[in-house]
């Protein structure tokens, strides 16, 4: 089992690079060069990067011998996930769907009238989004390079 919590702010730049390194292993391949700058630039992002560490923007993650070893981010509004990734040699262990069960439970703590979640997926991410329940909204459309498939959990 491993530890899931939220992460504080000395860990945030562990939990980006750790979204970097499994983009550019599992994603990348499926986009254009403009899609690939398009990620760099929205994971260097200051104010993203500041909205984690200050704990507006959450931020949730797995811990393996306390390195991160999957991590989920949201926008401050709590209701958009907007990055989601998990290294390799952990992935189909669960280790995605406890930490968003976790967020899931925090965010209901906090907001119980909390009824959706959204999130953009990538063509990788989609059969994962499924499977927790997440709905396409549209199909899957392009924007600065990056391909996705606007999704919505419905939270009962």
């Amino acid at each position: 089992m491993y530890d899931i919590r939220k992460v504080q702010s000395n860990k945030v730049d562990e939990a980006l690079s750790l979204a970097l390194e499994v983009f550019m292993e599992f994603e990348a391949p499926d986009y254009k060069p403009e899609g690939i700058e398009t990620f760099k630039s929205f994971i260097g992002d200051e104010k993203l990067i500041q909205g984690f560490k200050r704990g507006i923007a959450p931020m949730y993650a797995a811990f393996d011998n306390g390195k991160i070893i999957g991590v989920i981010g949201m926008r401050e509004n709590k209701t958009h996930i907007n990055l989601a990734f998990v290294k390799k040699e952990f992935h189909r262990r669960g280790i995605a769907t406890e930490i968003f069960r976790f967020l899931l439970q925090d965010l209901r703590w906090e907001n119980p009238s909390l009824s959706e979640i959204t999130l953009n997926s990538s063509p990788y991410g989609l059969p994962f989004y499924l499977h927790l329940g997440f709905v396409p909204q549209s199909e899957e459309l392009e924007e600065d390079g990056l391909r996705f498939t606007p999704m919505k959990f419905l939270v009962k």
